[in-house]
Formats: structure tokens, sequence, C-alpha cells
């Protein structure tokens, strides 16, 4: 057993979350994505309902790459679509696996449904030993990701 084995999802999620509407302007995700020193936003419908995501990385480009503009494009317009989540009661371990098999730096969490929270990489290093063999599984599966290349 290991800590990442150990420990559960729910014991490092990010729970205060940066939400915003599908309507929602790319400029205004962006101020707040700055002002809230985040990288990604989700998108969230009625009762916390989990819509989709947008990243920095989206933003530069699906929008300004492309000169789209800022005050009138949409997170619906941009936002990866129902994006794969995870529940609190994974492992950290299970979240890291995900992580490497998809190439993901970032998984919702929710529960009955709704929203509740976000883990990230940076979430989950201080769970993983460095011995471990998920950080090695982890970093190899993202270095031969095709997308990051």
């Amino acid at each position: 057993m290991t800590i990442a084995t150990e420990t559960k999802v729910q014991q490092v999620m990010q729970i205060n979350l940066v939400t915003i509407t599908p309507k929602t302007s790319i400029y205004e995700a962006s101020k707040l994505m700055d002002e809230e020193n985040v990288g990604t936003v989700l998108i969230v419908g009625e009762q916390k309902k989990l819509l989709g995501m947008i990243t920095d990385r989206q933003i530069v480009t699906r929008v300004v790459a492309r000169k789209r503009d800022l005050g009138t494009t949409t997170a619906d317009e941009i936002m990866t679509r129902w994006p794969m989540t995870i529940f609190p009661e994974t492992t950290c371990k299970e979240a890291l696996d995900i992580m490497g098999d998809y190439g993901y730096r970032r998984l919702p969490v929710e529960k009955d449904g709704k929203l509740v929270g976000i883990i990230s990489m940076s979430d989950l290093a201080p769970v993983v030993e460095f011995d471990d063999e998920c950080i090695s599984d982890m970093v190899r599966e993202l270095s031969d990701d095709v997308r990051c290349k």
C-alpha cells in the first residue's frame, strides 16, 4: 500500500470552484481566471450540473489564435463538453492512472450528478511517494502523449 492508494480524492481536491455559465463571454471567463489565479473554469448549468470546462490553453488556441472576438465568443462555443469526471471516493492512485491514460491535467469531481470539486496533478503531488510506480507511469504516459508534442 502507498499513500496514493490509501488517500481518497475528497481528501485533497479543491472545493472552491471557479464556475461560469455557458453564455459567459470568453473575456469574462479569462478575467475570472486571472482574478482567481486558475487555469481552468468549469461550466455549470442548473443545480451545479457540470456541462463542460475551459482551460487557458483552449482560450489561446480556440479563440486568440483564430482571431475570434473575446467579448462575443461564449464558453459553450469552445468548451470541452461533458468532461470525464471522477467520484470523491476515487483513490488518488486511480485518479493519477486516469490522468496518465488520457493525458489530463485536471479532473472534475462529481457526487450524485453534482459538481463538488476538481483535482489537478499539483493537488495529487503531496500524496505520491517518490518511489511510487504511479509517478513513473504517469510521467511515461504523459511523455508519450502525442497531443503534447
